[in-house]
């Protein structure tokens, strides 16, 4: 189970970008995680793309909990506001944990998905993650 689980981590159906020191990554809410109720978390983004994010989590979240994330880029002033699904987790060093959060527009709160999308055309001067 664990190999299938890391053969999706790493699947490569679009450019990803490694996150550069300074990405800020903080979870606003998450219905499905009582641990995190009321509470903004700052997380660490080890990949971006148009469509995910990669993030290292200090709680083991529940796969296909919904989380509304914002992230501000390294180097910029903008935040983006968005919202995903956890698509999977697995076990990182001291106890933490990496998980995929499978972007996704709403239609009840304001998302800055369309903006991140086109953020990736223009490549910002991230590297490309191998």
């Amino acid at each position: 189970m664990k190999n299938i689980v890391q053969r999706l981590f790493q699947k490569k159906p679009e450019p990803r970008f490694t996150a550069t020191c300074g990405t800020e990554v903080k979870i606003l809410f998450s219905s499905e995680n009582p641990s995190m109720l009321g509470k903004t978390m700052k997380t660490t983004a080890i990949e971006l793309s148009p469509r995910s994010i990669r993030l290292e989590v200090e709680h083991a979240l529940a796969i296909g909990s919904v989380l509304d994330v914002s992230v501000m880029l390294a180097g910029t002033n903008r935040i983006y506001n968005l919202t995903g699904n956890v698509r999977y987790r697995l076990p990182s060093t001291k106890g933490h944990y990496h998980v995929v959060l499978a972007l996704r527009e709403r239609n009840d709160i304001r998302s800055d998905l369309k903006a991140w999308k086109h953020n990736f055309d223009q490549n910002l001067g991230y590297a490309a993650a191998g």
